[in-house]
């Protein structure tokens, strides 16, 4: 069994809790009042070595501060008592908070995932114009909200009475602010990160940033750390079940998660930093613990809609995000044209549908099953959304990216999410409407645990077979669908790249192409993720879009980088001091994105391959 301990730190300054006065303030000092050096002098001299914490190693991520203030330590015990709540709404904001204007107007736009389908967000952020109030919500979110419930757990696991009881819970939530963290650098970039981590309190309007570099680096710590410490094995353990709405309290679930997800940042890395991307990534494959096993360790938020018995709290609102944006909000999103391409073009086989012509003439079609369950047909409007009823008169269109006139429910020209609208049928789970209002939403899936296990396999971090691993990645995300098993068999039968000698060809780029595409149609509707990877590796081949409404930030013919920082940054010394506004431009590539817009994933630039134009 691990030998678990926290090891604490003098300080002779007090710790105060309080309200919010700032974009970043966790507390109401204007100053940070414990910002230690990290070094061996900081210790009592009594102290003795933690070896599950050595020196150096995550001091400058970790709490390393006392708090003795009689009024703070109050505080701690009613977080204490709060603790599963708060861990409980920690989870749940974390990817849902404002999904449509932190997420779906941009990323997974962006993505390709879907299409702006409202006249009214025409020529704003899905069209490249950046939208502060949008960008700021975000952040805000992350840096407010999110770094609160993280700062409050941290505290009270650390310093309540029998802090040793508490060390599991306090890695598990330090694992899911990696996850969170993850997704906002890779929105914007550099960005403040060792400071929250660490749950301290910054000096307000004077935040420091760090390089996305050293966030990463970071990142790739605390899960170390985090696997390397949690015992799965110690029964006195504090254990958050009901309200861990993730994995119920499965430490074993969490510990594959955190190696999976440290795989996840291996691959973002591996073009910048190839020799730590290996590391990192042999290091998550040869964990004691493993990666994900099955779908059932699948990442996941269940909708508030949902009810108790299906893990959430049979709320009349809060429905599953992609639903909500596009028919809850009467077809505000739909199926992007990307999206609809590569359900069509993958696979010789895949799921039969008819389209009905004339009196009594029908033409068959085959598309990607996993489609047939997520969208509808397009002419949807009111009375059909609400009967849950499709024409099979009408085929599945999806929006290309810069359509200047969307029309929603006039009917529907493009196709919406595949959701009973009725709360009574939208609260059960139906195979055949895949986004009803009381679906999870997944956010990192057995399917890309093998999908980066194939990667990982091409590049020689790991000896398993590309092409096998690719096969089953494509099988696992079919079956998280629940598609029949005939529609399966006949889908991964005809996949292009198992039949067209993609494998055995010995070209890597073309290889890695194969296993992107089907990556990114298992990692729908993740926009987060499914942006990440097609701007770490142009891949899958996105159609340009037809407006660019950035004014020039981002050079016409090409992609959005990433989003600006917000306004509010400009009176925050640690951003308004630094190079960071000169640099701050929607086409400025990140640190891991290292070619623009040309498949550059082994160390040259060999593949030529075009983008699409709209049909």
């Amino acid at each position: 069994m691990k030998t678990n301990k926290f090891t604490i730190l003098a300080l002779t300054s007090a710790l105060f809790m309080g309200t919010l006065t700032a974009c970043y303030d966790l507390t109401e000092l204007s100053k940070d009042p414990y910002a230690l050096p990290n070094d061996v002098a900081d210790k009592t001299p009594d102290e003795e070595p933690d070896p599950d914490r050595p020196v150096g190693t995550y001091d400058d991520l970790d709490i390393t501060y006392l708090v003795t203030d009689a009024n703070a330590l109050a505080q701690i015990k009613d977080d204490l008592a709060a603790a599963s709540s708060t861990f409980r709404n920690f989870l749940y904001e974390g990817y849902y908070n404002d999904y449509q204007i932190t997420t779906n107007l941009t990323h997974d736009i962006y993505a390709g995932y879907t299409g702006n389908n409202n006249p009214k967000f025409v020529g704003s952020a899905p069209d490249y114009n950046y939208a502060d109030g949008w960008s700021s919500s975000r952040w805000t979110h992350f840096y407010v909200d999110r770094c609160k419930e993280y700062s409050s757990l941290l505290r009270a696991f650390k310093f309540s009475p029998n802090p040793e009881r508490y060390v599991n819970q306090y890695h598990i939530t330090r694992i899911y602010f990696v996850f969170l963290a993850l997704a906002n650098t890779d929105t914007y970039g550099d960005m403040p990160f060792k400071v929250y981590a660490s749950a301290r309190t910054p000096e307000t309007n004077n935040v420091p940033y760090d390089s996305q570099a050293d966030i990463y680096d970071g990142m790739f710590r605390m899960l170390q750390q985090a696997v390397e410490t949690i015992d799965p094995e110690d029964a006195s353990q504090y254990s958050i079940d009901k309200d861990d709405i993730c994995y119920g309290g499965d430490v074993n679930k969490w510990l594959r998660f955190a190696n999976t997800l440290r795989l996840r940042l291996a691959c973002r890395i591996s073009n910048v930093d190839p020799e730590r991307a290996a590391a990192e990534a042999r290091a998550a494959l040869a964990s004691e613990y493993g990666l994900m096993q099955s779908n059932a360790d699948n990442m996941v938020t269940v909708p508030r809609f949902a009810p108790v018995e299906a893990g959430g709290i049979n709320d009349g609102g809060n429905e599953n995000v992609l639903a909500m944006c596009s028919v809850m909000y009467n077809g505000d999103c739909c199926m992007g044209w990307d999206l609809e391409n590569y359900y069509r073009t993958q696979s010789t086989g895949g799921g039969k549908y008819i389209i009905k012509q004339g009196r009594n003439n029908q033409i068959e079609k085959i598309i990607d099953p996993r489609c047939l369950v997520s969208w509808y047909r397009v002419n949807m409007t009111a009375n059909t959304l609400a009967s849950s009823e499709e024409s099979l008169r009408e085929d599945f269109k999806g929006c290309p990216k810069g359509y200047d006139a969307p029309s929603m429910l006039a009917p529907d020209q493009f196709s919406l999410t595949r959701t009973e609208k009725d709360p009574a049928k939208s609260k059960k789970h139906n195979p055949k409407f895949w986004f009803n209002n009381s679906e999870p939403s997944v956010w990192m899936s057995y399917a890309e645990s093998l999908f980066l296990r194939a990667e990982a396999a091409l590049r020689g971090w790991d000896g398993g077979s590309p092409e096998a691993l690719y096969r089953q990645g494509v099988e696992a995300s079919l079956d998280y669908y629940e598609i029949e098993s005939a529609d399966k068999q006949s889908y991964i039968d005809g996949l292009v790249a198992l039949n067209d000698g993609t494998f055995s060809s010995g070209d890597k780029e073309r290889i890695l192409e194969a296993i992107i595409t089907q990556k990114w149609l298992a990692v729908f509707p993740n926009g987060n993720e499914g942006w990440a990877e097609f701007r770490r590796t142009d891949y899958p081949r996105l159609m340009t879009p037809l407006m660019n409404a950035s004014g020039g930030d981002v050079p016409d013919g090409h992609f959005i980088k990433r989003l600006l920082y917000p306004n509010s940054e400009n009176s925050n010394k640690g951003f308004a001091d630094s190079d960071l506004p000169s640099k701050n431009s929607q086409g400025r590539r990140l640190w891991w994105d290292v070619s623009d817009d040309t498949p550059a994933n082994f160390g040259t630039g060999a593949s030529k391959i075009g983008r699409f134009v709209r049909r």
